[in-house]
């Protein structure tokens, strides 16, 4: 990143940090970016906030969050290794990254609040062919327990047909529930899907004629730090050409 931001002032970036944008407006040909203590301006936006992990919001999670609470099994896997980890969530994210960490860890136990997974077919039929996975369907996280020495020691779940209660023991736990976009701001300025997430066509434009968006806070976006290098220039192709207009 500091090669990046190094880059981007060799060729004349200026890089304002601490500042919270809250709200945009076109007035004239100029786009007014208002930030709590600034104002800046532009004759285009790109939108590139990125996104966050959402969280389960049960008790214990806050507190064990960076210690064995984690959102990215390629980051903090391999804390893990000849262990066992919990995998919660049902969708591509969570298979993908569990049948990354079977890799390596000891056993990883998926837990899905539904009776089936939502994920591709072909993660679904990979599953079987691990020894060291094994599946909770109907399941319900309500809280994530914590030892007298404050240490994670299991998750508890609740069933979601018989009502009943268990903890299911590991030694950390990774979260894949999906991702919340940072719009807010922008809500009302552009087109976004029912999720928040910004909507955008060809070279990254949004609905509003000079403003583009790009990176993990738009529709279709794959969470990859490569992928959202490539949407930024792709961004500036897109404002590029804009201004040429």
């Amino acid at each position: 990143m500091d090669k990046m931001e190094e880059q981007a002032r060799v060729y004349g970036a200026t890089i304002k940090t601490g500042e919270e944008v809250v709200s945009i407006e076109k007035i004239d040909n100029l786009f007014n970016v208002r930030t709590k203590t600034n104002l800046f301006l532009g004759r285009s936006v790109v939108l590139s906030t990125g996104s966050t992990y959402e969280k389960l919001n049960i008790p214990g999670e806050s507190e064990l969050l960076g210690a064995s609470v984690h959102f990215c099994a390629t980051c903090d896997g391999a804390f893990y290794r000849d262990r066992e980890v919990i995998v919660i969530g049902g969708g591509n994210s969570a298979l993908e990254e569990g049948i990354f960490l079977s890799g390596f860890t000891k056993k990883v136990k998926i837990v899905n609040r539904r009776a089936t997974f939502k994920a591709s077919q072909t993660y679904i039929d990979k599953l079987p062919e691990l020894d060291n996975v094994e599946t909770h369907y109907n399941k319900d996280a309500i809280a994530l327990d914590i030892d007298p020495d404050g240490k994670f020691a299991g998750l508890r779940v609740k069933d979601s047909i018989t009502g009943e209660e268990e903890v299911i023991t590991a030694d950390g736990v990774f979260i894949f529930v999906g991702l919340k976009p940072n719009n807010a701001s922008f809500k009302g300025l552009v087109e976004m899907n029912e999720r928040g997430f910004i909507t955008t066509t060809g070279l990254a434009k949004t609905s509003i004629n000079g403003i583009f968006a790009a990176g993990d806070n738009r529709e279709g976006a794959i969470a990859q730090v490569a992928a959202a290098t490539g949407e930024g220039v792709l961004a500036s192709y897109g404002l590029r050409e804009f201004l040429k207009n």
